[in-house]
């Protein structure tokens, strides 16, 4: 069983491989940078949904702004969770080039 020709000859060197841009990469920063291309109040509206969907962000103490695919939060959230929970709702969004949270953490009961 283990005198098998096929399984004697493997490789015993990892494969090699090409280096440089495959077809898969993305340029920029957002996930879908340079693929998409949506209106600033179709991504604003789609962040908002998103975070009211969230369950670890609070909506209603954020404001969202877009310009050129470039989101800012800006507002104060409870926690550090909460505000990467936010930052993640947004790069999430379809079309988001990039996301600059300014969200300040503060003790909000």
């Amino acid at each position: 069983m283990y005198n098998n020709r096929k399984y004697n000859r493997r490789p015993t060197v990892a494969a090699r491989y090409r280096r440089g841009e495959s077809r898969y990469h993305y340029s920029g920063y957002g996930p879908y940078s340079g693929k998409v291309r949506r209106a600033d109040g179709e991504i604003e509206a789609d962040i908002v949904e998103s975070l009211v969907r969230d369950t670890w962000a609070n909506a209603d103490r954020i404001n969202v702004e877009v310009r050129d695919g470039r989101v800012t939060l800006t507002g104060e959230v409870a926690s550090a969770v909460e505000k990467r929970a936010a930052g993640d709702d947004a790069w999430d969004t379809l079309g988001v080039v990039d996301v600059d949270n300014d969200l300040k953490i503060s003790s909000l009961k």
